[in-house]
């Protein structure tokens, strides 16, 4: 049975995300990997079998991302793995992105809150103008001159379009 995670749709982007949610941590690396990979070839599966166009068929022509999202953090060889799968996906005609989510919160883990400094905001310095007045030297395309003749496209007399049309049939 094909379960995709999520499906997202940016419509504005002409582009369709497909979730793979992971929320197993890497301490199995091995096992972990091969899980991901399955998911990963389910999901590709999903995609080239026409499934998709098929539940969503307005999505014709969008770019088709699989996005990882990963509950857990990464270590450094477990984010080397991903950049190999990320390479096999594009490769195959898709994007690939990661994006962490931290859900330490939800859990009931105890997350250490960042200290926030109430200073006064302190005014950068101003910087120096190189250049007083930059659009003295730049010129409007109103003020260009008009094309010389020889430049601007001659439309064909009519008799002399017909004559070339009765002489190529």
């Amino acid at each position: 049975m094909d379960v995709i995670d999520y499906i997202g749709v940016n419509v504005l982007q002409s582009r369709v995300y497909l979730g793979l949610f992971d929320e197993l941590d890497w301490r199995d690396e091995q096992a972990h990997r091969l899980a991901l990979t399955k998911k990963i070839d389910r999901y590709i599966g999903y995609i080239r079998s026409g499934k998709l166009l098929l539940n969503y068929p307005r999505v014709r022509g969008f770019e088709i991302a699989i996005e990882y999202v990963s509950t857990h953090p990464m270590t450094s060889s477990a984010v080397e793995f991903w950049k190999t799968r990320e390479r096999v996906i594009n490769d195959l005609g898709f994007k690939a992105h990661i994006r962490g989510v931290d859900v330490r919160r939800s859990l009931g883990i105890p997350v250490e809150e960042l200290q926030q400094d109430h200073s006064d905001p302190v005014e950068p310095p101003a910087l120096e103008v190189l250049d007083p007045d930059p659009l003295t030297q730049v010129a409007g395309v109103t003020y260009l001159p008009p094309l010389p003749p020889r430049h601007r496209k001659q439309p064909l007399p009519i008799l002399r379009r017909l004559a070339m049309r009765h002489a190529a049939m």
